[in-house]
Formats: C-alpha cells, structure tokens, sequence
C-alpha cells in the first residue's frame, strides 16, 4: 500500500513538471547576517601549539550584522529542467578580544580580523509542481575558500611566541552540492511563502598559521567540510509584459563544520532581502 501511495505521488509530481516557465533568470540576495565562532573553536584557530607558559587562555570573536551578497544565475527549460550558477561572497572584518595568563598578570590581546568568504556553486536544476507547492531541485558542484586572518593582533606580548607574521586559518576546496525548495502562495495571488535547505561536502586543505608553531604553518590535507544553508521567508512575484519582477525578504542561517576543527565551528546567521527579474 504505501508504495502505491509513494508511486501515485511520484507521478502527480512528474505529470506537473511540464507547468514550469522556460526562459532565463537573475537575481541577488543582500545579506545582513552575523558571523559566529565559538571561544573554543577560536582557540583552536589562533592558540595551536605548545604553550608551556600558559595556565589559561579565552578569546572571542564579536560581530554585528555585516553585509554580504550573493547572485544567482539561470536558466529554465520548458520541461522544468535547467541550470544555475550561484555566488555568495562575505569579506569584512571582525572585532578580536582575549586574554591568557602566564603565571602573571593576565595580558590583554585584541586586534581585527578579516573573514572573507567565497562559495561558487554550479548546477542542474529540475522544477514541478505538487499540490499548492512550486518545487526545485539540484544537484552540482562547488568551489570554496574560507580565510579568517589577522596582522593586528598583539601575540607578540607573550613569551612562546615564535611566528611574528600574520596568523590564522583558511580553508580551499570542493566538493558535491545539494539543495531543495519550495514555495507556496499564500493570502492573495503573487504573495508567496518559500523555504530553502541546502549541504555541500567539501574536499581539500586547511593551512594554519600559528604564532607558537615553527614557521608559522601548518598544513592539514584531506580535509573534509560540510556546508548547511536555510532560508526561510517571504516571496512576491509581479507580472510585466515582457518579464517577472520578484523580491523577498527571509531568515538565512550557514553553519561550515569542518574535521578537524579548525574553522573553529564558524556560523552565520540574519537576514536577507532578494530582488531579480525572470523573462
């Protein structure tokens, strides 16, 4: 019984694919989201190696909402088959506070660093309709670089220190990619409410730059970082004779867990606003 449930519900879907538009579309998001790394995931990014003199360490990173972007890209066949090219980018700079004792009276550290922030996404999209629902689908590639460094912060005040140039972490890889979406009207024609997940597993290198590790360096291969996206938010699409004009404002969240920890459990979180035309 519940195959044939699955199946009918399987062809429903497929029978309404043919609704989708074809034509192209653009569009991009204007983010207002927070960047978020916890005190640990902080010092495994600026505290790797050994630090004999130490008794204790905190750090933190404080960040209001920072702007980012990102554009979107695509085009649409009449059976609901396409393709997309998406590019988010966030580069700004970030408050660093903390503070490690040495037996003596705690020393004070503080500086900026610079997160910057790009993901490139490439891949097949398919479209249909199921119940009030509009759906989508995908299924890609994508490249990323995550560098969070500092030149400003004053590590040179305590006693192991033993690399004076710039420290931090950044990260380069790529992998698969996968996202889902759906949006349904709501209240009155053209108003709709949409929700979007999406993960990206991610293959490549991490180098770290300690001010307590010989020659600054450290390098981790085969690293493996996962990607998780949700928006969630409202949508309005209107009508011109020869395009659509659509806008929305949503909710966005981004976690990047990466194996060995060293992207120091980094996390974004605000809100966002779309605007794009589709012909």
């Amino acid at each position: 019984m519940r195959t044939k449930v699955l199946s009918l519900a399987l062809c429903s879907l497929l029978t309404s694919v043919a609704a989708a538009d074809e034509g192209w579309y653009a569009n991009i998001d204007m983010l207002f989201i927070a960047p978020k790394i916890s005190d640990q995931g902080v010092t495994n990014i600026f505290y790797y190696g050994d630090l004999p003199s130490v008794t204790s360490q905190r750090g933190s990173i404080e960040s209001p909402l920072e702007f980012a972007q990102r554009v979107n890209l695509g085009y649409e066949g009449d059976g609901g088959g396409g393709l997309r090219v998406r590019w988010f980018t966030f580069d700004n700079n970030l408050d660093y506070v903390g503070e490690v004792e040495e037996g003596g009276p705690p020393i004070t550290l503080a500086g900026q660093i610079n997160l910057d922030v790009d993901a490139i996404d490439s891949e097949l999209t398919q479209r249909g309709n199921f119940e009030n629902w509009d759906w989508r689908v995908s299924g890609g590639a994508r490249y990323a670089r995550v560098s969070l460094r500092e030149e400003a912060i004053n590590f040179e005040d305590l006693s192991d220190i033993v690399w004076f140039g710039s420290t931090g972490v950044e990260f380069e890889g790529a992998g698969p990619t996968f996202s889902a979406e759906g949006n349904r009207p709501i209240i009155f024609d053209g108003l709709s409410v949409f929700a979007r997940a999406r993960t990206a597993l991610l293959f490549g290198q991490t180098d770290v730059w300690s001010a307590f590790e010989g020659g600054g360096r450290y390098r981790i291969h085969n690293e493996f970082v996962q990607v998780w996206e949700f928006q969630l938010g409202l949508e309005s699409e209107r009508e011109y004779e020869s395009f659509d004009l659509v806008s929305g404002i949503f909710w966005e969240a981004q976690r990047w867990d990466s194996d060995s920890g060293f992207l120091g459990d980094l996390a974004f979180h605000g809100f966002g606003a779309r605007f794009g035309i589709e012909y």
